[in-house]
C-alpha cells in the first residue's frame, strides 16, 4: 500500500509540475512531453510604418483633391469659398498636409523629386505639369488609374480628366513633393 500512496504522491506533484508547464502526466504513468515556447512575432520591416503613413497621405491627398471637385475656377483664387486657378488648388491641397509651395505652376513645377514623364511611374498625390514647349502653365494633382484633378480655364470647375485624353505635348511630367516613394528608404524625403 505504500506504493500506491507513494506514487500518488509522485502522480500529484508532477501534476502540480504540469501547471507550471514543465510535464505532462497521466493516470496510467507518467509521460514526459515538451511544452515549447511561443514563437515570437517577427519585427515589422524597419520602416513599415513609415511606408503605411505614406499610403495613408496618398490618400488623404486624394481625397482632399476630390473634394474640390465642382468649385469654380478663378483665376487668382486658392480656396474653396473663393475659386481656384490650378496652381491655387494644388496650394491650397499641399498646404493641408504641409507642404509650402510657391503660388504660380511655373514655380511649383520646380518643387520636389522629377518623376519620369510614365504614367506606370506615377502615385497618388504626385503634381503633374502641363505646358507648350518649354514653359510650364498648368498643373494638376495625380489621384490614380491615369486620372488627376485640376482647375482647367476660366469659366469651368474643377475636375478630374484622364492623361489618356490629354495631347501629350500639353503634358510635360510630374513631381514627388512627399518623396519616400515606399521604398522603405528614410534618405528619399525631400524637404
Amino acid at each position: 500500500m505504500k506504493n500506491s500512496h507513494g506514487r500518488s504522491r509522485i502522480t500529484n506533484l508532477m501534476s502540480v509540475a504540469v501547471l507550471a508547464g514543465a510535464l505532462f502526466v497521466s493516470s496510467a504513468g507518467a509521460q514526459a512531453v515538451t511544452i515549447t515556447q511561443p514563437k515570437p512575432v517577427p519585427e515589422p520591416r524597419p520602416f513599415q510604418q513609415l511606408s503605411s503613413s505614406i499610403h495613408a497621405l496618398r490618400d488623404s491627398i486624394v481625397a482632399l483633391s476630390r473634394a474640390q471637385l465642382g468649385i469654380k475656377y478663378k483665376r487668382g483664387a486658392e480656396s474653396p469659398s473663393s475659386g481656384f486657378d490650378c496652381s491655387g488648388l494644388v496650394q491650397y491641397v499641399m498646404e493641408h498636409f504641409g507642404a509650402k509651395l510657391p503660388r504660380t505652376s511655373r514655380e511649383q513645377a520646380l518643387v520636389g523629386k522629377k518623376i519620369e514623364r510614365d504614367i506606370a511611374s506615377l502615385k497618388p498625390g504626385d503634381l503633374l505639369t502641363f505646358g507648350h514647349g518649354k514653359r510650364i502653365s498648368h498643373i494638376g494633382i495625380y489621384i490614380g488609374d491615369g486620372r488627376y484633378v485640376h482647375a482647367p480655364t476660366p469659366g469651368s470647375r474643377v475636375k478630374v480628366e484622364t492623361l489618356a485624353n490629354t495631347r501629350s505635348s500639353w503634358w510635360k511630367g510630374a513631381r514627388r513633393v512627399f518623396a519616400f516613394d515606399d521604398s522603405q528608404n528614410p534618405d528619399s524625403v525631400l524637404n
